[in-house]
């Protein structure tokens, strides 16, 4: 594709952080970020001098013809580092734009919506477990699933509203419940819909280099003992997904926990999104899937690479939002592209923009006689 334009700007996100828009051939992406990010991550910031490497990119990149794999190797080489140091957030904005321009293919497989109901943590909270989420395993349809989640957190809200204290940065609800009692109540909920439960632990909020800290059940577990907590609760609430249950450098554990249970055990910070990491991953056995977020790696071509190291090996991809969002539904497209089964996409608040992008596109489909259908769920 020939590049005839490309621009940046500043823009905000949910948390109304600056942060990065940028455009390629008129068409506009944006990037997101995260509070709680992975030691091992991408650089994600706004330069202070993004006029000045916009400037410098349009005389490298505009009027040369490029595919995904050479856009990004322009932009990681005028960087001059792999994980975008100098250009920060410019530099998935750009390559989510360029990708945009270029056109996403679309499968007729849907991914499942995993919907973060209840969170705390690093997102704002009372629990010390980052996210509590909803798998609505049953559903024959995309809207239908959408409509299951949207049952759940609005039934769970009603019927524990005396301890519902709003909603934090994902639109997720704060409860002034403990970690476990918000489990418990919601299971019965998630239950009575049929669909499962997954937590989010963002284990490397809680680890203080000896052990995990859970402040409001006053709990301090060393890692043996955190394993045997995340089993328990595994086996107690039917969990079908389990992320980062450990910190960011444990594969041991990690491992023994994907080899000890039936469930879907997930590394983001152990991973993010880098395939370097993953394939260390896949040679000690830790894990069974990974979340996916395009700003991790930095660009789109080595998430790509990424999701098919993955797939080759038998891990599931987990294509996710980030606590800072926009508008921007790049991941539902990559979802669709890549025949993705689960976007972590949230239930309310700006996140709806990621849903909406896939339940419109169901009604297309199906007026075009196209028969989507939801892909398939693994470990089930």
């Amino acid at each position: 594709m020939k590049v005839e334009e490309i621009s940046v700007y500043e823009a905000i996100n949910s948390r109304t952080n600056n942060t990065v828009a940028a455009e390629v051939n008129g068409k506009l992406a944006f990037a997101p970020s995260g509070a709680s990010a992975g030691t091992y991550e991408a650089s994600s910031f706004v330069p202070e001098d993004m006029k000045r490497f916009e400037e410098e990119l349009k005389e490298k990149i505009e009027g040369g013809e490029f595919d995904q794999r050479s856009f990004d190797e322009a932009l990681i080489d005028y960087d001059g580092s792999e994980s975008l140091e100098k250009i920060g957030s410019m530099g998935i904005a750009l390559s989510l734009a360029f990708k945009l321009a270029e056109g996403y293919e679309k499968n007729r497989y849907f991914p499942y919506p995993l919907g973060n109901a209840v969170g705390g943590g690093e997102h704002g909270g009372n629990t010390a477990i980052q996210e509590f989420l909803i798998l609505p395993v049953e559903a024959e349809s995309f809207p239908e699933a959408i409509e299951i989640n949207s049952k759940i957190y609005r039934e769970f809200r009603e019927k524990h509203s005396r301890k519902i204290m709003g909603m934090n940065d994902e639109g997720a609800l704060v409860t002034k419940m403990d970690d476990e009692e918000t489990l418990q109540k919601l299971y019965k909920v998630a239950e009575k819909h049929g669909a499962r439960l997954g937590l989010d632990i963002a284990a490397n909020e809680l680890w203080n280099g000896e052990k995990y800290v859970y402040p409001e059940m006053g709990m301090e577990l060393s890692p043996k003992q955190q394993l045997k907590f995340v089993k328990k609760i595994i086996d107690e609430y039917n969990l079908y997904y389990v992320e980062d249950p450990f910190h960011e450098d444990d594969y041991y554990n990690h491992k023994k926990l994907t080899v000890e249970t039936g469930c879907l055990i997930v590394g983001d910070d152990l991973f993010v999104t880098n395939e370097k990491r993953l394939g260390k991953g896949i040679e000690k056995g830790s894990c069974n899937s990974l979340i996916v977020k395009p700003n991790q790696v930095g660009v789109v071509s080595k998430t790509y690479k990424t999701i098919e190291k993955a797939v080759e090996n038998d891990y599931v991809p987990v294509v996710s939002h980030r606590s800072g969002e926009t508008c921007d539904t790049s991941i539902s497209k990559i979802a669709l592209e890549k025949n993705i089964p689960i976007i972590k996409a949230g239930i309310a608040d700006i996140r709806i923009s990621k849903l909406n992008e896939l339940l419109l596109e169901w009604q297309r489909m199906e007026k075009a006689g196209k028969n989507p259908e939801m892909g398939d769920l693994p470990l089930l």
